[in-house]
């Protein structure tokens, strides 16, 4: 198996980790219902789950867009016009493995755990081609004939990260021996943000623009103003996504006491975040104009629903007690 210099820096990162909590410990712990506060670090890797994102809202079609035309009163103004079309798309998105860290506070009460964490994870999430399927609105559909073969509609979440302050509690099984297994929960305060693009471009009058209508590349003076000038346009959305609510975990893992004081162990979370809805999400652009509908004025806006936000985790832990 090869690694990147990314991976193998991480890999160095726990292994050095782990190398220093094993030689902070002396001598084995005495109890394994001790009771009294302790401080708690880890840091791991993180897997998110396929994230979805659907996409809703009014749509005016491309032949009515005012904007296409070289005169403003050119434009049709017949029902299917004024009535519109709705704009949808249920499009998924897979993350690539993460970082996540966290720093707690707890109190032992025999083999009862509480305590107070706040957890960071930073995930990468890369350029996603669309799967315009069932799920899309006919606006979207029907256009799948348009979109341009060297630029097919695509997507991505960036600059994504995860925040949560939560209260666990975790239920020690002691052994009688070094390793104290353990299980809990934990809820609380979970954030998500991160930049989310969405982007449409259409095939240019060489790509066979034209032809999708019947018209013909060779002669496109034959084919009407609006295909003309919409041929090889975008349609972009590009919006900045932040969102609180209420999250919980479900944990499990080990420790290994290397003396009174200190342990290290592994710990695995599988982490609950809330769904995200952003209800004015307005386009970055709309066949290469301004964000507007037909009308040339009103706002191009869409409704975002995001789900399937949260992951799983494993990490290296150590702890030190007070």
């Amino acid at each position: 198996m090869r690694y990147s210099g990314s991976s193998r820096r991480r890999i160095f990162a726990a292994g050095t980790f782990l190398a220093a909590a094993m030689l902070a410990g002396a001598s084995t712990l005495s109890a394994q219902d001790s009771r009294g506060l302790y401080l708690s670090t880890d840091v791991g890797f993180a897997q998110g789950a396929g994230t979805e994102a659907a996409l809703s809202g009014p749509n005016s079609p491309t032949r009515c867009d005012r904007l296409l035309y070289p005169s403003l009163a050119d434009a049709p103004r017949d029902a299917g016009c004024l009535a519109g079309t709705e704009l949808g798309g249920l499009y998924s998105y897979d993350p690539e493995l993460g970082l996540t860290g966290s720093l707690a506070v707890g109190y032992a009460l025999g083999p009862l755990n509480i305590e107070v964490e706040a957890l960071q994870r930073h995930q990468v999430i890369h350029n996603t081609l669309l799967t315009l399927g069932t799920q899309a609105g006919a606006a979207i559909t029907g256009k799948e004939t348009e979109w341009s073969p060297a630029r097919p509609p695509w997507g991505d979440i960036s600059e994504f990260r995860g925040r949560q302050f939560f209260a666990n509690l975790t239920w020690s099984l002691p052994t009688g021996s070094r390793l104290t297994p353990y299980v809990g929960v934990g809820g609380g305060l979970s954030q998500v943000a991160y930049r989310y693009y969405l982007g449409f471009a259409r095939k240019s009058i060489a790509e066979g623009y034209l032809e999708v209508f019947g018209g013909s590349r060779a002669d496109p003076g034959a084919s009407p103003d609006w295909q003309r000038a919409a041929a090889g346009t975008v349609s972009e959305l590009a919006t900045d996504v932040s969102e609180i609510g209420l999250g919980f975990q479900l944990l499990a893992g080990a420790d290994y006491a290397l003396s009174d004081q200190v342990s290290i162990g592994l710990r695995g979370r599988w982490m609950q975040t809330p769904d995200v809805s952003v209800d004015d999400a307005q386009w970055t652009t709309i066949r290469s104009h301004a964000p507007v509908h037909a009308d040339g004025v009103s706002p191009f806006i869409s409704t975002l629903d995001f789900s399937r936000l949260g992951y799983w985790a494993v990490s290296a832990n150590m702890k030190y007690r007070l």
